[in-house]
């Protein structure tokens, strides 16, 4: 008994040597950004908590590595059409977030998942800004594809209210989207 504290104690006390400590992992869902906005579907911002007074915007996807992701984010602003050209940056270590820049490189924002559907229909993602430090929001992003049902799985709206904790949250969405981007390419 006396030896193996001994040992324990030393081992506590000999620089270099790792510490390892056995505990139960956390209890929390690996969501992957990339297997998200892996589609040539539009991802649609159906709500979010930035009243930024863009409407209609959606992300499309315009080509995907293994590392990132180009594509371009559209959206309306005082009923003009606007475009800009994107790049995700994907981390192995942390695959639920992609860090957004510019096309030459100016970091913008993070993206964390923090739910994704199982059939990838839509996601709670927190937005989190390198451009005014500390600042954060909430989407709700939903595919076109699952848009056919008119509104987003309910368990993706039930974990976008427990982000957004009874804060203001404002519909970016609507069903004429899709009628003023219809030619928009």
């Amino acid at each position: 008994m006396h030896k193996q504290l001994l040992l324990s104690t030393l081992l506590f006390m000999v620089p270099g040597v790792p510490l390892l400590i056995f505990a139960s992992p956390e209890r929390r869902a690996h969501y992957k950004m990339k297997q998200f906005v892996n589609t040539s579907d539009a991802i649609w911002t159906y709500k979010t908590t930035h009243n930024g007074g863009t409407t209609c915007e959606y992300d499309q996807m315009e080509s995907i590595t293994l590392i990132d992701i180009k594509y371009k984010r559209r959206f309306l602003l005082r009923q003009r059409r606007c475009e800009i050209p994107l790049r995700g940056q994907f981390y192995h270590f942390n695959p639920e977030q992609m860090t957004v820049t510019s096309r030459d490189m100016q970091q913008l924002c993070t993206e964390i998942l923090r739910f994704l559907a199982g059939d990838l229909s839509c996601a709670v993602v927190k937005v989190k800004s390198i451009t005014e430090r500390g600042k954060s929001r909430y989407d709700l992003r939903v595919r076109n594809s699952s848009l056919v049902r008119a509104k987003p799985q309910a368990e993706c709206t039930r974990h976008f209210r427990r982000a957004v904790k009874g804060g203001m949250a404002y519909h970016v969405y609507s069903s004429r989207c899709q009628r003023v981007f219809k030619t928009f390419k």
